[in-house]
């Protein structure tokens, strides 16, 4: 499930990044070369950040490799270590099922809308990064929690 998940973020993350390097190159060319501006690229590259940061933080979250503090994990028994772990995950979930699901699914029903000035596309696309960023990572969690169980049931 995991290797699924993985593949479905990372090739996103690549075809937001490709789309995001054609679209500033335009940028460059339309604005120096052709003396006249792309009016849709500031604005795409603007969302496509949102959405490629968004769910870059589900992918990471779900590889374990987001900012921890290890020096303090290390003065805890096994015990202590597995219970602090999983007290982590449980935070990162709440926070990914109220504000980034809850609060984001709210944020979406009061943009449908609005729309964007040079895309003109509805806003709530941009602000749907949050809860689907969010239910990846309440996914990556239910992952989580299991391997780290596995984990110490190995070293217990």
């Amino acid at each position: 499930m995991r290797k699924i998940i993985d593949k479905i973020l990372e090739n996103i993350a690549v075809l937001l990044i490709t789309a995001m390097i054609c679209v500033a190159s335009w940028q460059v060319l339309s604005r120096y070369i052709f003396k006249s501006p792309s009016t849709f690229s500031e604005e795409f590259l603007r969302f496509s950040i949102i959405w490629l940061s968004m769910l870059g933080i589900a992918y990471v979250f779900g590889k374990n490799q987001h900012i921890s503090i290890d020096f303090l994990k290390r003065k805890f028994t096994i015990k202590e270590r597995f219970s602090l772990e999983l007290l982590i995950i449980i935070i990162f979930t709440l926070f990914s099922a109220v504000i980034m699901i809850g609060g984001g699914v709210h944020a979406v029903a009061m943009s449908t809308k609005q729309i964007s000035p040079s895309l003109g596309i509805p806003m709530a696309y941009v602000y749907l990064s949050l809860p689907v960023s969010g239910i990846f990572i309440i996914l990556y969690s239910i992952l989580n929690i299991l391997d780290l169980k596995n984990k110490y049931n190995e070293l217990i």
